[in-house]
């Protein structure tokens, strides 16, 4: 008799299951919402395995959004940055023109890098099923951590590709007429008509996209601040 009371409760459970997807799916959107979507800026909470285990199995969910999110290689930005505070002339661009010339190398890869992962992490969110109380919340919280980002660091990275081509081209020119041009900090001069008209059309062109990489910046902050 107990042998045919316990057959009976493992056939009752396997055609059953042990449905816990309310309970995780709550935890899982519970945890968006608590750590990424009511609080202000851009926040990455890693997974451990006690959150793995209560999302169950929207713990791939998330993945996604860490996969996205994870280990990018930002040297190339890091030094540009660092590279463009130390640059306080026009002689300072033309010492420092073979790192701006590897600079400018590096950053078709980081693009090639953001646009990929951005392909992916979309591609793959394109195909979860999710329920609808879930979605709402899902779709709020990669938008903060993967869209929103992703989208503005595509939009930035080609115009720091051109800002570093159009920084080269004016130190070879500087390089080039050492004494035609009298350097006026990050500005110059030439008594040569010809020399002067070219000598500004690149300080030009240097400056040609600080609106818009000022508006976007602006934008990466706020999402960054949550302001």
């Amino acid at each position: 008799m107990r042998f045919a009371l316990r057959a009976a409760i493992i056939v009752m459970t396997v055609l059953t299951g042990c449905n816990d997807e309310p309970a995780q799916r709550r935890a899982f959107i519970d945890f968006l919402q608590e750590h990424i979507i009511w609080r202000p800026g851009v926040h990455i909470v890693l997974m451990n395995e006690e959150l793995r285990k209560s999302f169950g199995p929207y713990a791939s969910h998330y993945q996604i959004i860490l996969d996205f999110n994870s280990d990018f290689d930002l040297k190339a930005l890091e030094a540009a940055a660092k590279l463009k505070s130390e640059v306080h002339d026009l002689a300072g661009l033309v010492e420092y023109r073979r790192e701006l010339e590897a600079l400018q190398q590096a950053v078709p890869g980081v693009i090639a890098t953001v646009d990929r992962r951005l392909a992916t992490a979309d591609a793959a969110h394109a195909a979860l099923q999710q329920p609808p109380d879930l979605k709402t919340v899902y779709d709020q919280a990669f938008d903060r951590l993967v869209t929103r980002p992703g989208t503005l660091l595509a939009r930035m990275l080609p115009l720091l590709d051109k800002n570093l081509a159009a920084m080269i081209e004016l130190a070879d020119y500087v390089a080039a007429n050492p004494n035609a041009i009298r350097i006026e900090g990050m500005d110059g001069t030439s008594n040569s008509p010809e020399i002067d008209r070219r000598l500004h059309e690149l300080l030009d062109a240097v400056h040609l996209n600080d609106e818009a990489g000022d508006d976007l910046k602006r934008q990466f902050k706020a999402l960054l601040s949550g302001s």
